[in-house]
């Protein structure tokens, strides 16, 4: 290239020393939000909560009924304090638990709508049954979880029928 003197420039080609400090301080901040989150997550020492075991047992049954193209219920087992898949899959709880703990899980159905009304509310069913079982079609019945660790209040969860997702509770 010649410039407007005559004389010809030479161009430089490379990286500026602040683009690769910049690049640097990026890749430092990455590793840092990386090590911190593995770090908190390895801190839980892989244990999950009841209901996030819960959540994963009732994913696994509606993905195993819709890929094999059958029922699969689950159920919970007070001998062994397990949630049980008519598959022979075990989702194991804590130890609360137990035979030697007072934890328990039950199921209830929520009863059907009539007519056009909507569901009744889920939160006062009583209709407990000993498993809760899901189609080829992912759906199940409306249900309600109720998790009772054997101390305090026993906490009640409402899953959607067509989804593992919970049922938004009133506020």
């Amino acid at each position: 290239m010649t410039s407007a003197t005559g004389k010809q420039r030479r161009r430089l080609s490379g990286f500026t020393i602040i683009e690769v400090v910049l690049v640097l301080g990026l890749i430092a901040l990455a590793g840092a939000i990386v090590v911190t989150n593995f770090a908190s997550m390895a801190d839980r020492g892989g244990k999950l909560s009841t209901e996030e075991t819960l959540q994963a047992a009732i994913r696994q049954a509606r993905f195993v009924a819709a890929s094999e193209r059958m029922v699969v219920s689950l159920s919970y087992d007070e001998v062994t304090g397990a949630l049980l898949l008519s598959t022979g899959e075990r989702f194991e709880l804590g130890s609360e638990y137990s035979e030697e703990g007072r934890g328990e899980i039950r199921f209830y159905l929520v009863p059907p709508a009539e007519g056009l009304r909507p569901h009744p509310d889920p939160e006062n069913t009583q209709l407990e049954t000993p498993e809760v079982r899901f189609a080829a079609d992912r759906s199940s019945n409306p249900f309600v979880v109720e998790i009772d660790n054997g101390s305090g209040t026993p906490q009640r969860i409402a899953f959607d029928p067509f989804s593992s997702l919970r049922r938004k509770e009133k506020e």
